[in-house]
């Protein structure tokens, strides 16, 4: 059958691209149980809405499928509204940790026939000959649509693809490859670029963060990682490469077997990953320095040991500042992610972040906290009534340093203040250490990535932390 998959856009403002995995091994997965696959990648072609439908129409699928997470919401809403218009009969399926966590939403918003709940793989395959078949596709496990009284109703669970590599690698070809590996990478520089998955899910609990692939880790042998890498290398000359799954330090012996492999397949690559404070160890980092890693980020989110119990970070700041200086100590740059405006949050909790940062020496992005759908958070939101009307907080979610819920006593203003505050001081004293480097280059990155807007968020925080370090 044919098939149409539509990536839908983040948002308008310039922005790293990161290429949508979760889309093409649906594609690669398809294209394996014999069906025709097109591709339309409104992201990473840049594409309006109006020629993403025009492609999609034109492709004359028999299913239309979105993928990309929650933030594209209202992305998806107008797609699918346009598309049905102009083809009525189509069969319409969205499948990404939104419909999964409000697949009420998705279905009676969008018009959709159903949604896929959770890894999208194996049951999207199905579903599509099920639909082929003008069988019951209801019977597919592993999905929800709305029954006659506009009711959610849900096929049996689909377990999880328990062996890996049994998935057949990404549908690299389908996508304009070359806008992906030629983009800013990560860290806002130009190098040739592609990532590959490693693991899927997080042993961990935060309450902020929705994990689609569950807490038990599945991992990919070693060898098959990079096979992969080795391949995306040879076939589209990548210099850079990456491991971005949840959390890719969770099994040290893991680690340890793809270093050992990388240096000996792909000598020379640099490449990056996401980690956990309590997930490393000199000897892992220094191994990891040795196979080319030269960045790693860690999800820090507060220097206050109150705030990282009420996320359940099940870490302490101390914890997380040994660990930013070990990764340093070993040549490889460590960075952090975090986050402001957690109930409980207070003006010295976020000053105790302040004085993290500036003992730590890092700077990065103070993001507001953004309840996800499926979060511990998001449920405290709607009890608290801090979100009345789901659909409506969907199609503001875009960026998270956009304020879009305050969980705090303070009022909106105050926590934006106070936000501006703290990214200007931090930025401030990490910059002034080393002015004559530091200064220009952030600039520029920042100019990179987001234009003038970029400038004049840093003028605005760099502001702020001099005009209001009084009241803060």
């Amino acid at each position: 059958m044919r098939v149409t998959l539509v990536y839908p856009s983040y948002g308008t403002e310039q922005h790293s691209l990161y290429f949508p995995f979760g889309l093409a091994y649906v594609a690669s997965s398809l294209l394996n149980a014999g069906h025709e696959v097109t591709v339309v990648d409104m992201e990473g072609d840049r594409l309006s809405v109006s020629e993403a439908v025009r492609r999609t129409v034109d492709s004359s699928p028999g299913v239309v499928a979105f993928g990309g997470m929650v933030t594209r919401f209202r992305y998806v809403k107008e797609l699918a509204g346009l598309i049905r218009g102009e083809m009525p009969g189509v069969f319409m399926v969205a499948g990404n940790s939104g419909a999964t966590t409000v697949p009420e939403i998705y279905l009676k918003s969008c018009g959709l026939d159903c949604v896929v709940l959770g890894e999208g793989e194996v049951t999207a395959a199905e579903l599509v000959f099920a639909v082929e078949e003008a069988g019951d596709w209801r019977q597919v496990p592993g999905i929800a649509w709305l029954d006659d009284d506009g009711l959610v109703q849900k096929s049996a669970p689909r377990e999880p693809v328990a062996d890996l590599d049994s998935l057949p690698w990404p549908a690299w070809d389908l996508f304009h490859i070359e806008n992906y590996v030629s983009s800013m990478d990560h860290r806002q520089k130009k190098v040739r670029h592609l990532e590959a998955l490693a693991s899927r899910g997080c042993p961990f609990n935060c309450v902020y963060c929705y994990r689609i692939y569950g807490r038990n880790v599945r991992r990919r042998s070693p060898e098959a990682i990079v096979a992969e890498l080795v391949e995306l290398v040879k076939l589209y000359d990548i210099r850079y490469t990456g491991f971005p799954d949840d959390l890719f330090t969770s099994d040290k012996k893991f680690v340890m077997e793809i270093c050992a492999l990388m240096r000996e397949k792909l000598p020379g690559i640099k490449w990056s990953c996401l980690g956990r404070v309590n997930t490393v160890d000199r000897e892992m980092l220094e191994t990891m320095k040795n196979a080319g890693c030269d960045w790693i980020s860690y999800g820090i989110e507060s220097g206050c040991d109150r705030m990282l119990e009420k996320m359940k970070r099940g870490v302490t700041a101390k914890q997380c500042l040994d660990a930013i200086k070990l990764t340093e100590s070993v040549g490889i740059h460590a960075e952090g992610s975090f986050i402001i405006g957690m109930y409980g949050e207070t003006r010295d909790s976020v000053k105790r972040t302040v004085e993290f940062c500036r003992e730590a020496d890092i700077t990065a992005p103070m993001l507001f906290v953004t309840p996800y759908p499926g979060t511990a958070i998001f449920s405290m939101a709607l009890e608290r009534g801090l979100i009345k009307d789901v659909e409506e907080f969907l199609m503001r979610m875009n960026a998270a340093d956009e304020l879009l819920v305050n969980l705090t006593d303070f009022t909106d203003s105050e926590l934006i203040e106070l936000r501006d505050w703290a990214q200007g001081t931090i930025g401030r004293s990490y910059l002034f250490k080393k002015p004559f480097t530091r200064i220009p280059d952030l600039l520029w990155k920042h100019f990179k990535l987001r234009g003038a807007r970029g400038l004049f968020h840093d003028m605005r925080a760099f502001l702020a932390s001099v005009l209001f370090r009084n009241r803060a």
